[in-house]
């Protein structure tokens, strides 16, 4: 009798093979359609609504070397004094600037009750609202539409551009150090590097963040999703070219600014900043936002995945910016007394509600290492390995990539890895909460980094993985991806 075992698993082999064709055409498909259309339908959208402000911005600044950016929506306490120490710092440059100041429609009468300081023959002050629907919702999501704003009123003028978020409370001084970064060392990009708090900011996601992006592009990005970075005006159309910018759904625009200018090989520096001053961070909003953060992440490098594996193994990563500064805290005085148990408490109850998708990915023996282990031990015992913590994010960033279906599919494995961001976050706080900040950032570059390239490695040279997994999924949307990167 025939084995109706074997007819099982040839009946399954042949629908996932008929299935993985289907979605690779579909995404090369999708992927020629937008190239060739230019940029997608709600990003033209946006485009053709938000054209007569934008026109009315240019037309009221008139001439301008460098914008000063600022994105706005709740926070008018602050907004005054932030546009008052820029408005200094561009009359102090002797070239004609202006600041823009971009809100939502329903922050409307906040907006436009705020006193701010007038405009001066030097430094225009505009201010404007977004199209209703485009990031009307709280979250930081809506910041990207505010950035494509910006973009385009720079783009127009041809003059540089410079994020400043609008809760900053020490920004004195930031318009010269960006501009000398851009200009006098030819950067393409002027990313903030300052110290964060992790009890009452989120330094915890760019600890995550610049770990997994710097060991695919060997690019050490201090604060990739921070909001407050600089972008020279040659770089700025090319990044309203790019149809894969807004495409990818990026939790912030700067993130996915950064990836495209890595993938095209630009020059990105840093500027030190110092500490930054701002409003505290509940670490419960914090929470809140990881599993987005993680989606933005993976997708950033599904979309840049050609370019992430075409980095020769020999380049070496830039090492962490070593400053000099009498600014250098205990990690301790950052961590807070509070943050590692709430921390904690919310991983374990992550644990919980995603352990069966946690098994599947990780398997037996590095969930029991990542999730059994972090269980049994207390907040300030934990002690994810380095080599865990990277192991165990490449196995969901492969599932990520390989995951056939799109949408809620990829969201819900985003989400399930959340807990083991969290733990691995803890470990590494753990272990580096008697040292300075200057030593665990020394650490984190010594140790943490190695460890994540050498995952990556392993994931990305295995022949099947890299010659025949992507394969019939990136040829189209790979050429296209690097045809779209070159700057103009």
């Amino acid at each position: 009798m025939p084995d109706r075992n074997a007819f099982s698993h040839a009946g399954r082999y042949v629908f996932r093979s008929t299935w993985r064709v289907g979605m690779a055409i579909k995404r090369n498909a999708e992927a020629m359609a937008v190239f060739f259309g230019a940029l997608p339908r709600k990003i033209d959208r946006f485009n053709r609504l938000v054209e007569p402000e934008v026109a009315r911005a240019v037309k009221t600044i008139s001439t301008s070397e460098v914008i000063v950016g600022i994105p706005f929506y709740k926070k008018a306490d602050n907004l005054a004094a932030v546009v008052r120490k820029a408005q200094l710092d561009l009359e102090a440059l002797g070239e004609h600037a202006a600041i823009v100041i971009v809100g939502e429609h329903k922050t409307h009468s906040l907006l436009f009750e705020t006193t701010l300081p007038v405009s001066t023959e030097l430094v225009r002050i505009v201010r404007f609202l977004k199209p209703a629907a485009f990031g009307q919702k709280p979250g930081l999501s809506r910041r990207s539409w505010t950035h494509w704003a910006m973009f385009r009123v720079a783009s127009r003028l041809q003059c540089d551009l410079i994020f400043i978020d609008a809760d900053v409370r020490n920004t004195e001084g930031w318009v010269d150090l960006y501009l000398r970064t851009i200009r006098d060392s030819g950067a393409d990009i002027a990313v903030a590097n300052y110290i964060r708090s992790f009890g009452k900011d989120d330094a915890m996601v760019h600890i995550w963040d610049r770990l997994i992006f710097g060991a695919l592009f060997r690019r050490w990005i201090e604060f990739r999703q921070g909001g407050d970075y600089a972008v020279s005006r040659r770089v700025v159309p090319a990044v309203l070219k790019d149809p894969f910018i807004l495409r990818e759904g990026a939790y912030t625009l700067d993130s996915a600014v950064m990836a495209h200018v890595t993938a095209a090989h630009g020059k990105i520096e840093f500027v030190w900043l110092g500490r930054k001053e701002h409003e505290p961070i509940e670490p419960q909003r914090l929470f809140k936002r990881l599993p987005d953060l993680v989606w933005s992440v993976f997708d950033d490098i599904e979309t840049h995945l050609p370019a992430a594996l075409a980095m020769p193994d020999s380049r070496r990563p830039v090492l962490y910016p070593q400053t000099k500064t009498n600014d250098n805290p205990t990690m301790q005085d950052l961590i807070g007394d509070q943050f590692r148990l709430e921390l904690y408490a919310d991983l374990l109850q992550r644990f919980e509600t995603s352990s069966d998708l946690l098994r599947n990915t990780l398997g037996n023996t590095l969930f029991r290492l990542c999730v059994q282990k972090t269980k049994k031990a207390g907040a300030v015992a934990v002690e994810l390995t380095s080599r865990e913590w990277a192991r165990a994010t490449f196995r969901f960033l492969a599932g990520y990539i390989w995951k056939t279906g799109e949408g809620k599919n990829k969201r819900a494995l985003a989400k399930a890895y959340v807990p083991v961001l969290e733990a691995g976050a803890l470990g590494f706080l753990n272990r580096t909460a008697g040292l300075r900040y200057q030593e665990a950032m020394n650490l984190l570059e010594a140790e943490y980094l190695p460890a994540f390239r050498k995952a990556w490695r392993t994931l990305a040279n295995r022949r099947v993985f890299h010659k025949t997994g992507f394969w019939p999924r990136w040829p189209v949307q790979g050429c296209l991806s690097q045809i779209g990167h070159r700057f103009p």
